[in-house]
């Protein structure tokens, strides 16, 4: 059974994470089509999971929501303080966004419908400033996703990321309240 209904998009809802979606985020974790461009290269059990949900996904600082298609939950999509500050009431006004999907569900838009929704809360809910997202420069379904939203290139981090045996670069994308609004 879905938690509540935190946020809705054109495609799909946004609900917060629940003890009973481990199972999800775990099976998500664990697939290599996920686990590969996120970077995270370690194996996560059912433990590991609950601890995960527990330490991560409830933390009051930031938002993760699970992105559900009508019956099924799909993703996961967060909103996180950067390192300029704690969280997303730091003076900078910023937070970085971070996401996936179910590879199930990949090419169906449900992770741009996610993004864009949740960029529109933190610029009107929160009255945050800017956004980010670093992406590896070898994602490049992240990278359309990102620029179809409207946030721009800001920066490149030579070789900063271990991927499928060799150092790539990582990539800083950003989108001003301003910009966004001007779309």
């Amino acid at each position: 059974m879905p938690g509540p209904v935190f946020l809705e998009a054109d495609a799909v809802t946004l609900r917060p994470v629940e003890a009973a979606d481990v199972e999800f985020v775990q099976r998500c974790m664990n697939d290599p089509r996920v686990w590969r461009p996120a970077l995270d290269a370690t194996p996560m059990n059912r433990e590991q999971g609950t601890e995960f949900f527990e330490d991560v996904l409830s933390d009051e600082d930031h938002v993760h929501c699970l992105i559900w298609d009508d019956d099924a939950p799909v993703g996961v999509v967060s909103l996180t303080g950067t390192e300029y500050g704690p969280g997303a009431t730091d003076r900078s006004r910023a937070a970085e966004i971070g996401y996936y999907v179910a590879p199930e569900h990949h090419g169906n838009g449900y992770g741009s419908d996610a993004v864009a929704e949740l960029v529109r809360y933190a610029f009107e809910d929160l009255n945050l400033r800017r956004a980010s997202a670093r992406v590896g420069a070898f994602n490049d379904a992240s990278i359309g996703l990102l620029e179809s939203l409207g946030f721009e290139r800001e920066g490149r981090l030579r070789e900063a990321a271990w991927f499928r045996g060799e150092y790539r670069d990582m990539l800083w994308y950003g989108l001003l309240r301003a910009d966004w609004r001007a779309e």
